[in-house]
């Protein structure tokens, strides 16, 4: 881990005095695990050509390959793309949350990572917990994969803030720090107020994210009531992600 500061203040900074900070480390992040990684039409298509007629026709219909298309000048994908180009970190930008996010409305689209897995499951079960009980999903076993990504570039520190409970508060200083020279900020999550989260505004600060662990979260209809860990087979409490060290190794 690498981050160093261009402000000493000890001072509990306002909107327009975050102190900018370098960072260069690994941080994490959870996805639903719906589909296997293969091509789209990797099952249906028999030989290379349909392939290629396939994914010709899915480009007309999909704004994220047209934009990514347009940043490339036309050339197909490829493992010498761009690593801000790769599909885990292109979407992000390309689909905006209309819920917006912690610092961020929907108008702005940015990409949450956190600096360990423990608090990226937190996370993660927080935000899976709100969504299966809006939909009042039934009792379920959610599958979810990691992604690794090391982050490097100039984030605000928001960090010496501590965790803002008000929304409107966070997007002011959101606000504040779009006419700043920076990738995004650093905050503490209210999941885990001792850890550090990354809000990233610009996919250009992003290298190629890495599949990891993957995890099954038990839905009992009311809450996510445990984790289960494929790679070694550890049942992971949601209630321990929140303490300083988890009882399972990340």
């Amino acid at each position: 881990m690498s981050i160093s500061t261009e402000s000493d203040s000890t001072s509990t900074p306002s909107e327009d005095d975050l102190p900018i900070v370098e960072v260069d480390q690994e941080y994490y992040v959870l996805i639903p695990s719906r589909f296997p990684p293969i091509e789209l039409y990797e099952r249906i298509a028999n030989d290379p050509e349909h392939d290629a007629a396939f994914k010709e026709v899915e480009a007309l219909t999909n704004p994220r390959l047209r934009e990514k298309a347009r940043l490339v000048g036309g050339s197909g994908p490829g493992e010498t793309e761009p690593a801000h180009l790769q599909n885990w970190n292109h979407a992000p930008f390309t689909y905006p949350n209309p819920d917006g996010t912690r610092f961020f409305g929907p108008a702005t689209a940015a990409l949450e990572l956190f600096d360990e897995l423990q608090t990226a499951l937190a996370v993660s079960v927080r935000k899976r917990e709100a969504f299966l009980s809006s939909t009042n999903e039934v009792p379920m076993g959610l599958d979810m994969r990691v992604l690794v990504r090391r982050v490097t570039g100039r984030f605000a520190d928001c960090r010496g803030r501590g965790v803002e409970p008000d929304r409107e508060v966070r997007w002011r200083a959101g606000r504040a720090l779009l006419e700043k020279q920076a990738d995004g900020l650093l905050f503490r999550p209210e999941e885990r107020p001792s850890a550090t989260g990354i809000s990233i505004l610009r996919g250009q600060a992003l290298g190629r994210a890495i599949q990891g662990d993957h995890f099954r979260f038990a839905w009992d209809g009311e809450r996510v009531k445990s984790l289960y860990a494929f790679r070694d087979g550890v049942v992971v409490l949601p209630e321990s992600l929140g303490v300083a060290k988890a009882a399972f190794a990340a």
